[in-house]
């Protein structure tokens, strides 16, 4: 072989390791941030950001967060878009975008499979963790949006029987890649993603895996934050605004969360817009207890209600959630109606109550009261569908059973039946 040859050889042999580098991409998505921004990421082995192309020009992903241990690296990259981009793809796989017309949402939450020093749920179990089933069941739907409200990360402490729900515990890349991305592998490729923060992801727990992975903003690495800054997207015949309520407590309140979700809530108030309002924040504001506690009134999230429970805009006409790890609908009489989407995958409770009960009063030592005319319950795991085409709101089972199917007005509110 001569000089020359050799030269190439060497050449194909660097463009061919530098390719490969490239090809570590675990995970893919999409998802949107504030200002109407369409935010693609990667989690790659590597600290090499790939390269996308984004209706056919070549852009450079920069690196969202890195860490280097010496033995493992993992590296976020990210790129943002306009929601109107029609064509991303990273070395040949198409990323998902936000078609112009929003017509079906997809809502999920409380998805990660529940690990700690009570309760050990059997993670190997499809049908004890069912999420992947939930997955691929809202998939067949195609959503245009997918909406999970919270709660990604349950594998807390180490599991008693790994037989049944493995190894995999504490607030490490591999809880993460276990309790979402793995099940979502195949639906991050297929939809565009919105993700509010849950409890889970508070600053006492995973909020690390939160704002490296999943946070709208910008990433840094210096101190947790207990808000993330409200934001609003507009969903074609519906505005979604998203509330971080992650670190307002259900029953004890503190007077400067209170002031800080007052702050947060005030964009809302500010904004002139008079469309169609769904409130996004995962812990609900009111909620059927089981039923041997049906008589403690004041069930719900305190610091919320303390803050804002009566200034809601005429325009909001509806809450979703959830927390609890139920699906349930609460038809409110002065106020939003309550939707909780909380049966993702996690194990379920609040599984105890009769389908459905009659005017349920929430009363608080502050003087303030709210009635729920009627609460619906629906037991077991699933998601729900919004079609905003047909005016209809539908809970699914994990099978893809439709479990019940609400009209909605021409303002989005749910009808009573």
């Amino acid at each position: 072989m001569n000089i020359a040859n050799i030269l190439i050889f060497l050449a194909l042999s660097l463009i061919n390791s530098f390719h490969s580098v490239h090809a570590q991409i675990l995970y893919t998505w999409s998802q949107v941030i504030p200002e109407n921004k369409l935010s693609v990421r990667t989690i790659i082995d590597n600290n090499i950001c790939p390269i996308a192309y984004v209706n056919g020009e070549e852009v450079e992903m920069l690196s969202r967060s890195s860490i280097n241990n010496g033995n493992h690296i993992e590296t976020v990259c990210e790129l943002t878009v306009e929601t109107s981009a029609k064509n991303i793809s990273i070395e040949n796989i198409q990323v998902p975008i936000l078609p112009e017309k929003i017509s079906k949402i997809a809502f999920i939450g409380d998805t990660g499979c529940r690990i700690n020093a009570l309760l050990q749920q059997e993670c190997n179990s499809v049908d004890s963790w069912p999420l992947k089933k939930n997955l691929d069941s809202i998939a067949f739907h195609k959503p245009d949006l997918i909406i999970h409200v919270g709660d990604y990360h349950y594998r807390k402490t180490k599991c008693r029987n790994t037989q049944k729900c493995g190894n995999i515990h504490g607030y490490n890349k591999e809880a993460w890649y276990a309790d979402w991305f793995k099940p979502a592998k195949d639906i991050l490729l297929q939809s565009s993603f919105l993700f509010v923060r849950g409890n889970h992801e508070n600053c006492d727990r995973a909020y690390e895996g939160w704002f490296r992975y999943l946070d709208p903003y910008h990433f840094s690495p210096e101190k947790c934050e207990n808000f993330v800054s409200s934001w609003s997207l507009d969903a074609g015949p519906i505005r979604l605004f998203i509330f971080d309520s992650s670190s307002g407590e259900d029953i004890f309140t503190i007077q400067s969360t209170i002031n800080a979700f007052k702050r947060q809530f005030d964009k809302l108030i500010q904004d002139s817009s008079d469309k169609p309002t769904w409130f996004l924040t995962h812990r609900p504001l009111w909620r059927s207890p089981k039923k041997e506690f049906f008589t403690l009134k004041s069930h719900g999230n305190l610091t919320q209600i303390e803050a804002f429970g009566d200034k809601f805009p005429s325009n909001v006409t509806t809450i979703v959630s959830g927390h609890i790890h139920i699906a349930q609908i609460l038809l409110m009489n002065n106020a939003p109606d309550q939707i909780i989407v909380g049966n993702g995958g996690a194990l379920l409770h609040a599984q105890d109550q009769e389908p459905t009960y009659q005017n349920v009063e929430f009363s608080y030592s502050n003087g303030k009261n709210y009635l729920a005319h009627e609460v619906k319950n629906l037991f077991g795991f699933g998601f729900a569908i919004l079609n905003l085409d047909d005016h209809e709101f539908t809970f699914y089972n994990q099978d893809n059973k439709e479990m019940y199917s609400a009209k909605l007005t021409e303002s989005f509110k749910l009808k009573v039946d």
